[in-house]
């Protein structure tokens, strides 16, 4: 107990904080229920019962978004499945920490206010358009759909350990299981909705990919690091996260949506992007194509250095619990 309550102090702020807070919001939701009944009159009317459960005002339901609005923000702390809640925790303090010292806690809370409010909301939005779509008959879609958990913000968490470390390998018990971070998040996205399929969970299974695309979005394109915005490295592209079979198509698929988001000023151009940092490194207002051509490389560069020193960081945590695992990441950052 002791080096548990030690390991508790050590977390960092914000890490520390969110896991308060999913604790404390998951077990009140759980003693909220303890006892609950529901009125047997009530035939199986979705709205009358999602309207009686006593833990409605911590868990988004998309048919009461507008009844119960903080509930965008209070959903993702709430688990009420006791042994889901425990694989979170543990989830949320093993991966969050990691995540919050390799970017500051400052960067860290804003990636998961995104990670948590924009996909919870988007889940809603669309559980609400296939009710729109399918008549009130279905009136369970917005009514009976739970729209929270940590879904959402665990993959979020892949996408973020396949930016700092793509190539890094990680073996589990003994070498049995062996897996690189590159693959995780395509693992991820794949198994957790087969499973949240199965306990019927909706909300989780729009949650996960969501999370994964917000997150993407957040870290390729908005995510300021110094005078940086975002990762545009050829190791974090899209297609990078799809098997080699299907990447010319999902190339050309996420070709046509960023011609888009560029020509609706959602984001900045590769161009403009290389241009802007040109600009802000050299303290310039403009530049030549022969300067641009020798200066508009730090994405890649500044992309390796953050992942040679995430692996190298989490090699040093699983050092004292055997032998640490390989990564390429690692040797390049030794041989440097």
């Amino acid at each position: 107990m002791s080096k548990l309550i030690l390991y508790a102090r050590a977390l960092p702020l914000v890490t520390k904080a969110l896991s308060v807070a999913y604790l404390v919001l998951s077990l009140t939701a759980m003693l909220l229920r303890f006892g609950a009944t529901t009125d047997a009159d009530s035939g199986s009317d979705p709205s009358y019962i999602a309207s009686q459960d006593p833990a409605r005002f911590l868990i988004l339901r998309p048919g009461f978004i507008v009844s119960y609005p903080w509930t965008i923000l209070t959903t993702v702390f709430v688990e009420t499945n006791f042994v889901l809640m425990v694989i979170g925790l543990a989830l949320l303090v093993a991966i969050g920490g990691f995540l919050e010292r390799q970017w500051g806690a400052r960067s860290f809370a804003l990636f998961v206010v995104v990670a948590t409010t924009v996909p919870a909301l988007t889940a809603a939005l669309v559980s609400v358009a296939l009710y729109a779509v399918r008549g009130s008959a279905h009136s369970g879609i917005i009514y009976a759909t739970r729209v929270g958990g940590l879904a959402g913000l665990v993959s979020a968490f892949t996408v973020g350990l396949k930016q700092l470390m793509p190539e890094y390998s990680v073996k589990l018990f003994g070498g049995a299981l062996s897996f690189r971070m590159n693959e995780l998040p395509g693992v991820y996205t794949l198994l957790a909705p087969i499973m949240f399929t199965l306990l019927s969970d909706l909300g989780s299974v729009l949650l996960v990919n969501i999370g994964f695309l917000e997150a993407f979005v957040y870290l390729r394109f908005y995510r300021r690091e110094g005078s940086l915005y975002g990762d545009r490295s050829e190791a974090f592209a899209f297609t990078t996260f799809f098997p080699e079979f299907v990447q010319p198509l999902i190339a050309r698929l996420s070709s046509a949506l960023y011609g888009v988001a560029v020509a609706c000023k959602l984001i900045t151009s590769d161009e403009g992007y290389r241009q802007q940092n040109v600009d802000l490194e050299a303290g310039l207002g403009s530049s030549s194509s022969n300067e641009l051509d020798t200066l508009a490389v730090p994405e890649d560069s500044n992309a390796d250095r953050r992942k040679a020193i995430a692996a190298k960081a989490l090699e040093m945590r699983l050092g004292n619990s055997g032998p640490p695992p390989t990564s390429s990441a690692a040797a390049t950052a030794d041989a440097k």
